[in-house]
């Protein structure tokens, strides 16, 4: 099948294990990982990438680092000082220097930009970047923000607002979220978390002039830091994963969404089930824990690794509140799937809202079977112009050394429901994704339920033809076993036989009644002694199925005179059969024999 969007893949010789857009530059993409210390023989390195062109991936800059340490392990753009980009990297030291209680291990990079020349040694292979530098990647400082260091602790995650970043620590015995200053050349560390759990996943969001919010989960929880000016406060602890039976969903990854909004992703607990992303409303005056906003569920046959997100709608400053906006949303998956997804944010005077998170595509096989190891959106700035068509950018790496690039289309969005000026200016443009999402369809439902109702229809019908009742239409009796006739013909006799009251005071029990036959009202030939008072021979009544040969002067309640009538009713309530407040509907459906001596008063009257 065609790929949707415009794509372009290079391969590096080291595996990568992490990766990050320039926030202030679209076209620049920046990755890192290697073989980490020993005698692997292969380097740990940190590449920059150009990918201003749609169809290409060119390497604008390399840095080769100390094979006696460990690979890039966590890496992030940090903001511009000039003409110098500023990249932070989490690598430890080596092992040497951490036995010695000492790991360095935020490393900060300078990338400068230099004289744009074509490389001698180019290979042939189109796989392969074709070598262009345009930057000059320089170390610019080590630190250790990390307490009381071990040799299996690493800095697995990273994540840089402007002047605030956010490391924390993996695999030790004291598991740590340090959060430091960008503004100088050496980072300055601004509070350390000791966690009784590992981080599984961290975010930080600006919230104020200097004021910034730090979030981290573990597996079931959500946690919130305010860090300010003068200090920080306490995390608190503000969503659990609701348990199911003694099961739960596990976090895998967090964004920051907006100051009031947090999305993540997560795994449902049996394994490569499909994963389940939640927008959540953060606490606000008057509640104290963190509110489902939006959901969406993945269903197919993975585990979520990776999550990406990004503002379509950026405001002009960190600290502007966003409008109408809409996040593109990227969910990485352990069969090297790409599940993509909208979401929209509506702002309004009582409450701000997230709505349709809906899927648009899904990318298969993106680095064939190689695992995923790191997701990034472009930062989308929009136009001034409208004349050139746009779109955002999503990069992922594999542990197999390929980086990949799709270019996600971009269209013009004007809100209706916006007020409009008639003597202002026009409604603003915004950018949303080109790809229509599909909301879930009802449709899956809608047939199943189908389904289920006429395979009940199905058996109500075949046992209606089993006992004969009603016109045949599925025709089932031929299918029916050697033992169907027991079924047909029980010693009870069946319920609907019955319904008439008159009748089930006097049939016998193991009389049916088949279909288009009637019952007969008639009197034994042979009279019956009743002994009492004197003694009197009455002849009793009985019901058969009627005979046209046997029975063919029956006739029916409305054919028979009145005097017939009321002779019948004499008889019956003398049976104890009838009753004068049964009415005379219970007569209807029944065909009724001769009386004795009544036909000739009926004759003679």
């Amino acid at each position: 099948m065609a790929p949707s969007f415009p794509g372009a893949r290079t391969e590096v010789d080291y595996p990568i294990y992490s990766i990050d857009f320039d926030p202030e530059d679209a076209n620049r993409l920046v990755v890192g990982g290697g073989g980490g210390a020993g005698c692997s023989g292969v380097g740990n390195k940190i590449t920059v990438f150009d990918v201003s062109h749609q169809d290409e991936i060119r390497a604008a800059g390399e840095i080769e680092l100390s094979r006696d340490e460990d690979s890039v392990m966590s890496i992030a753009v940090g903001p511009h000082k000039g003409k110098t980009t500023y990249v932070y990297a989490g690598i430890n030291s080596s092992p040497e220097e951490i036995a010695k209680g000492t790991n360095q291990h935020l490393r900060l990079f300078s990338v400068d930009p230099s004289k744009a020349r074509p490389l001698a040694a180019m290979t042939g292979s189109p796989s392969k970047p074709r070598a262009f530098p345009e930057a000059k990647i320089a170390e610019a400082s080590r630190t250790a923000l990390f307490a009381n260091p071990d040799a299996n602790a690493y800095q697995r995650l990273l994540r840089v607002s402007g002047p605030i970043g956010a490391a924390a620590s993996a695999l030790g015995k004291e598991p740590q979220i340090a959060v430091f200053e960008t503004t100088t050349p050496k980072p300055k560390i601004r509070g350390l978390l000791e966690l009784t759990k590992e981080a599984e996943a961290i975010d930080i969001i600006q919230t104020g002039d200097d004021e910034f919010q730090l979030a981290y989960v573990d597996r079931y929880e959500l946690y919130i830091v305010n860090i300010g000016s003068k200090g920080n406060s306490e995390p608190q602890m503000v969503f659990s994963m609701p348990d199911d039976h003694g099961e739960r969903p596990q976090f895998r990854s967090i964004r920051y969404l907006t100051p009031e909004f947090v999305l993540a992703v997560s795994n449902l607990p049996k394994k490569n089930t499909g994963a389940l992303i939640q927008g959540l409303r953060l606490p606000s005056p008057g509640h104290e824990k963190a509110r489902l906003a939006a959901t969406a569920r993945i269903s197919r046959k993975m585990s979520a690794i990776a999550l990406a997100v990004t503002n379509l709608s950026l405001p002009a400053s960190p600290t502007a509140p966003v409008g109408n906006a809409q996040f593109a949303v990227a969910v990485a998956g352990n069969d090297s799937s790409i599940s993509l997804y909208t979401l929209e944010h509506q702002v309004s005077p009582a409450l701000n809202l997230l709505l349709n998170l809906y899927p648009f595509y899904t990318l298969k096989n993106v680095h064939g079977n190689d695992n995923i190891s790191g997701l990034a959106f472009s930062t989308f700035i929009t136009p001034k112009t409208h004349i050139r068509a746009q779109c955002v950018k999503l990069a992922s790496t594999s542990l197999g050394k390929t980086v990949a690039i799709q270019s996600i289309p971009l269209k013009k969005f004007v809100d209706v429901q916006a007020p409009r000026n008639r003597k202002g200016p026009p409604r603003p443009t915004r950018y949303v994704v080109a790809m229509q999402s599909r909301a879930p369809s009802a449709r899956p439902l809608v047939m199943t339920l189908s389904v289920i109702v006429l395979i009940l229809a199905i058996v109500a019908q075949s046992v209606k033809e089993l006992y004969g009742v009603g016109k045949p239409v599925i025709f089932a009796q031929p299918f029916l076993p050697s033992w169907h006739g027991s079924l047909r013909q029980p010693k009870t006799q069946p319920s609907y036989s019955f319904e008439n009251e008159l009748i089930s005071s006097l049939v016998d029990g193991n009389m049916v009644l088949g279909s288009g036959e009637k019952f007969v009202l008639l009197e034994d030939d042979q009279p019956v002694v009743v002994e009492g008072d004197g003694e009197q021979a009455t002849k009793r009544l009985r019901v058969n199925v009627r005979d046209s040969d046997a029975h063919g002067s029956a006739r029916a309640w409305d054919q028979l005179h009145v005097d017939e009538q009321d002779a019948w009713k004499e008889r019956l309530r003398d049976a104890g059969a009838w009753t004068q407040n049964m009415g005379d509907n219970v007569f209807k459906g029944i065909l009724f024999g001769e009386l004795a001596g009544v036909v000739g008063r009926v004759v003679a009257g």
